[in-house]
């Protein structure tokens, strides 16, 4: 394999479709959602995507055979509206640009003759370690207009000029904007890679289908947002127990000095 290839399983039926990605990345936050998503819409795979850019190893299967590391597209219907949905099972590391430009350069190409109307990105925020109480859900946008048109969506829109959106969810919405596609990147606030974030997740899938007006059954990812709760407890307690054993031992007899 020299390069990354698109095979279509299927052909599908689709115009001005609606695009959301949700590839691996901080706390899996994208990916929970989009898979959620997929799920409720009873969305069916009809491409699959293999580069030699991921990862160089074989995935094993639960029959003891073997799969090469690949990405997905899903095509799903509702309310009148078209859905591709970008799901797999990794990106190129970090330190490969040419890899995630050349995977992206491919699925935009491939993606564009549906007619795509607006793409969603969809991702983690890490807060550096900082245990989020309430995750709060940040945008990015391909065009400026996208702010007003989305204010009232609950979205917290980065304004810090600099800022960098890595990996796929941001080169879809930037590359997508050359090609005159609108887009916007949901990230969920989340601790970083820890642990896998539903409770981001869910409120990332929450801000998304309120703006394309889908009622979504959350039962499934609030169980596991439940999961990730529980689960940070745990993180915090281990941090006091080991921050208490760390602190040095008094001895009773410091005073103060006068």
């Amino acid at each position: 394999m020299k390069e990354t290839m698109i095979n279509t399983i299927k052909d599908i039926d689709a115009h001005n479709v609606i695009f959301i990605e949700g590839l691996p990345g901080i706390g899996l936050i994208g990916k929970l959602a989009a898979e959620h998503l997929i799920q409720e819409l009873g969305a069916e795979k009809f491409a699959e995507i293999f580069s030699p850019h991921f990862p160089h190893q074989a995935l094993i299967k639960e029959d003891a055979s073997v799969r090469l590391m690949k990405n997905k597209l899903y095509h799903g219907r509702s309310n009148d509206k078209d859905f591709i949905i970008l799901v797999g099972d990794t990106q190129p590391s970090p330190s490969n640009s040419f890899g995630h430009y050349e995977i992206v350069t491919k699925i935009i190409e491939y993606i564009e003759k549906f007619g795509v109307s607006m793409m969603f990105t969809l991702g983690g925020y890490s807060t550096g370690g900082e245990i989020v109480e309430h995750p709060r859900v940040l945008g990015a946008v391909s065009h400026p207009e996208l702010v007003e048109e989305y204010k009232d969506a609950k979205i917290s829109f980065r304004d810090d000029s600099g800022a960098a959106i890595v990996g796929a969810s941001g080169l879809l919405l930037a590359m997508g904007r050359q090609k005159g596609m609108k887009g916007m990147c949901l990230l969920g606030e989340s601790p970083g890679y820890m642990y896998i974030d539903a409770k981001a997740a869910k409120s990332v899938l929450e801000v998304l289908s309120k703006i394309l007006k889908l009622e979504i059954d959350m039962t499934a990812l609030e169980e596991r947002a439940e999961e990730t709760e529980n689960l940070i407890h745990k993180i915090q307690e281990m941090q006091r127990k080991s921050m208490s054993q760390n602190m040095p031992e008094m001895s009773k007899d410091l005073g103060y000095i006068r």
